[in-house]
């Protein structure tokens, strides 16, 4: 699949890892739509970047733990770019609480974000798509959900974000049998590859097999890969060193 002028929705696009998979996307030669929730000028700032690569932008703001807003967000997205090609299900909410210490609230919060929204934006892409009359006979979207490399194991200490990934990482499997041929739906499951913000990069990242930290242009490599992949669905790619083996 050739990437030239295909649209790409990123959400959470404006920092950190969607930001560098916004820019890998648009050098690529996407159009990019930026979602944030609540970093107006980051998302702001990346588009004029990527306008000044040649490439159209746009933004838009959704708050996904209003269980509403996802396919509103998705509803606008594809008003203003015409169509999505692409589907980057990225934003997410990262908790380190143990089962025991997490409230229901909190809980709701997670599922709402890391698994709910991108559920509902799959499923908004997948009927929108069905109902357009401009879209070429030849159209096959893309749906890419960054997962989190515990999906492999099960970590204690961190129970509740790891059943919501997880949760996420089944979807992906069925999701891409259901909606084939018009969509491939694929996960990447990302290493330690950014801390927390309020931690530096020297955080230790664990016992890595090829010991390399990966980076975040490692993780937009992997979600370029699968955009192009025309054969490929329902897989999880790990980007973590060989972490997910141990």
């Amino acid at each position: 699949m050739f990437l030239l002028d295909k649209v790409a929705l990123i959400t959470g696009g404006a920092r950190r890892l969607g930001r560098e998979i916004a820019l890998a996307l648009a050098n690529e030669g996407c159009d990019i739509v930026i979602h944030y929730r609540e970093s107006r000028a980051e998302a702001d700032a990346l588009a004029r970047e990527i306008r000044a690569l040649g490439r159209q932008t746009w933004t838009v703001c959704g708050d996904f733990s209003n269980p509403y807003e996802p396919e509103h967000t998705l509803q606008t997205a594809w008003e203003l770019a015409g169509w999505i090609d692409i589907l980057v299900n990225n934003a997410s909410l990262y908790t380190h609480e143990e089962l025991e210490s997490v409230s229901v609230e909190d809980m709701e919060n997670l599922w709402r974000i890391n698994t709910l929204a991108p559920m509902l934006m799959t499923r908004k892409m997948s009927t929108l798509a069905a109902r357009s009359e401009i879209l070429p006979a030849d159209y096959c979207g893309r749906v890419i959900n960054i997962l989190d490399r515990s999906i492999a194991k099960t970590p204690p200490e961190r129970l509740p974000f790891w059943l919501l990934k997880r949760s996420l990482a089944d979807f992906t499997r069925a999701a891409a049998l259901q909606l084939a041929p018009r969509f491939t739906v694929n996960g990447v499951a990302p290493g330690p590859c950014i801390p927390p913000e309020d931690i530096v990069l020297t955080e230790p990242a664990g016992p890595l097999p090829l010991g390399v930290r990966p980076l975040p242009r490692d993780i937009a490599a992997a979600v370029t890969y699968l955009a192009r992949a025309v054969t490929v669905t329902g897989q999880i790619l790990y980007v973590d060193s060989g972490q997910h083996l141990l």
